[in-house]
């Protein structure tokens, strides 16, 4: 896992993670590592738009008009969930086309 994730990156959910919606917040399960993760509301956010292999410059432009934040705050957010999520092996990167 030593891709590195920035915005050109293209990212999509993991096969080894499992989800479900308890309270509109996203409760993962990796499979593989036998844990359980909580998301936040902005985790959350986030992880719906991963459903299918997306850009993240694109899920950072979708949550910049969903969210008001300061400058940066929204791309450092995403940038640092996305690590973490692939990190613990819930999320894919994919081939840059």
């Amino acid at each position: 896992m030593g891709q590195q994730i920035d915005g050109n990156s293209v990212v999509s959910w993991s096969e080894q993670a499992v989800a479900t919606d308890v309270n509109d917040e996203i409760v993962l399960m990796n499979m593989d590592r036998n844990r359980c993760y909580g998301l936040g509301t902005t985790g959350s956010d986030i992880w719906r738009k991963l459903a299918s292999p997306v850009r993240v410059s694109d899920v950072i432009s979708q949550l910049k008009n969903e969210y008001e934040a300061p400058e940066g705050s929204v791309e450092t957010g995403v940038l640092n969930t996305l690590i973490q999520l692939h990190s613990e092996g819930l999320i894919q990167i994919h081939d840059r086309a």
